[in-house]
């Protein structure tokens, strides 16, 4: 059987801003982030991996960087597992957003799955391409593959895994580099940990401040 560890990002800037995101604000892990990244690398030195894949934004690579360096693993990017386009959210502080754009915001806070973000990306579009990658996804029997991405994208994956329905999402938390495992047996998905954030100690973010 293999395993997929699926792996949000360590703290980026933004994050610590209140500022989404999306495909467009860019910005660095902060020197936190940066703490949370080595830490999760030593976590995999001695977990057998095949593959390490990531969303080809700044904090995703810089993760998957980190862990690659230390175990001599190529990163793969990989487009269809980008954070979802928020369009005119992009660059704004969470409570411009939910000044501005109070009825989606509230939207999505309930009812992800009716969101289309002002110019940008419907969140069922974005639950397409990330369903629609996991289902090609060749896991190649007994090897193990992590997977870097982001908060929006794991939360698509889980519901996946566990028939949830998309509104659920918010139902549980994601640490930056956070780890939560899928088992994968005669390629059926079986969630083994969630939000397994054990590695971090005292270096846990307030999640309060990031704009999800």
């Amino acid at each position: 059987m293999s395993k997929i560890f699926l792996i949000r990002h360590g703290e980026s800037i933004a994050n610590t801003q209140s500022i989404y995101q999306g495909q467009t604000y860019d910005t660095d892990l902060s020197p936190f982030g940066f703490q949370q990244v080595r830490r999760l690398a030593d976590r995999f030195y001695k977990i057998p991996i095949y593959r390490i894949l990531a969303s080809p934004l700044k904090r995703t690579l810089q993760t998957a960087q980190a862990v690659g360096y230390k175990k001599d693993i190529k990163v793969e990017t990989e487009m269809q597992i980008i954070e979802t386009n928020h369009g005119l959210w992009e660059g704004k502080h969470k409570d411009i957003i939910a000044k501005d754009w109070s009825e989606i915001y509230k939207k999505w806070q309930k009812f992800p799955s009716t969101v289309r973000f002002p110019q940008g990306e419907h969140f069922l579009d974005t639950q397409k391409r990330v369903v629609g990658w996991w289902r090609g996804l060749d896991f190649k029997g007994e090897k193990h593959v992590l997977v870097i991405t982001h908060d929006n994208i794991i939360r698509i994956l889980i519901a996946a895994v566990l028939n949830m329905k998309l509104n659920r999402i918010w139902k549980f938390h994601l640490q930056p580099t956070s780890v939560t495992i899928i088992e994968m047996k005669d390629n059926q998905p079986k969630l083994l940990s969630l939000n397994d954030a054990s590695h971090l100690g005292e270096l846990q973010a307030n999640l309060a401040i990031h704009a999800l």
